[in-house]
């Protein structure tokens, strides 16, 4: 095995991979790499490809591979190693990407939805990183990360976001809106339904990067779909929802500068911020919702 140039993360070799794959490795192309993973692109010798994907915690995507089974999935295969979890090889998709396809704000949502109830029929028993099911296990995950934002607040390591801010995020986390979303269907949610995640072919949707899926409401990843597009989710999803997701986005920014990736404090601050107005501006929670 080898570590990556720059992050905490072991690849490994192709003579290691050789008796996975039944064939040797030509060459690997970057498709994508940060410090929690590293995506590549495998160019056997036999004429075909595969896609290697190595990460870091926190992750269950290589458990998920091995309970989950549904028409969404690409196979894979997790290949163990001793620093961490396990490596995937998963089939290369030969289907556009959402993202690189024009949709409308409408028909996102409708995807979305579409998609959402394709998640829904996966069987097996789904690991998650949280289990957001109530409006309780939500107050008490609230908690936890109004505690940590208070902390790194107070030691210096944020300086964009400031007390005043925490306070207001305490507050928005218990608000009815909030809370009522809890209300809404709850179930598996994938957590990161993005375009360049939802692949389009003539069978069917298939949706990949299962590494911190949820269970809470299932319209969070409606809102995670017309966010990613930089479309108002706003518009197809109760304002509660919305202002939920973006929460938990700031409850994972302030995960990382405390656990997962410390260097990008910086960069999670600022985030943390954009993401406060983001939640300003959905306002009082009273927009109609286009369905």
């Amino acid at each position: 095995m080898h570590r990556h140039p720059h992050f905490d993360l072991w690849l490994h070799d192709d003579d290691e991979l050789r008796p996975w794959l039944g064939s040797e490795v030509h060459r690997r192309e970057m498709v994508h790499e940060w410090p929690l993973s590293c995506v590549q692109r495998l160019y056997l010798a036999d004429g075909s490809t595969r896609i290697y994907k190595a990460q870091a915690p926190p992750t269950v995507e290589p458990e998920f591979y091995a309970r989950a089974a549904g028409a969404l999935l690409v196979p894979a295969q997790a290949i163990a190693q001793p620093h961490g979890p396990a490596a995937l090889l998963l089939a290369d998709i030969a289907a556009p990407r959402l993202c690189d396809m024009s949709r409308s704000p409408a028909e996102l949502a409708a995807v979305g939805w579409a998609t959402v109830t394709q998640i829904g029929t996966l069987a097996g028993a789904l690991p998650v990183v949280a289990d957001l099911s109530t409006a309780a296990k939500w107050q008490d995950y609230a908690e936890t990360m109004v505690a940590e934002l208070a902390a790194l607040v107070d030691s210096g390591v944020f300086v964009q976001v400031d007390r005043a801010l925490v306070e207001q995020i305490a507050a928005l986390s218990a608000s009815p809106a909030v809370l009522g979303a809890f209300a809404t269907p709850v179930g598996y949610v994938h957590g990161d339904l993005t375009g360049t995640n939802l692949f389009v072919g003539g069978e069917g949707y298939r949706l990949i990067d299962w590494q911190r899926p949820i269970r809470g409401p299932v319209a969070l990843d409606v809102v995670a779909l017309l966010d990613s597009a930089r479309c108002d989710p706003g518009r197809y999803v109760a304002a509660g929802i919305v202002q939920l997701f973006y929460l938990l986005r700031m409850a994972w920014f302030t995960q990382c500068a405390l656990r997962w990736f410390p260097p990008g404090a910086a960069t999670y601050d600022g985030a943390i911020v954009q993401l406060a107005a983001k939640i300003a501006a959905l306002g009082n929670g009273e927009r109609e919702v286009r369905q």
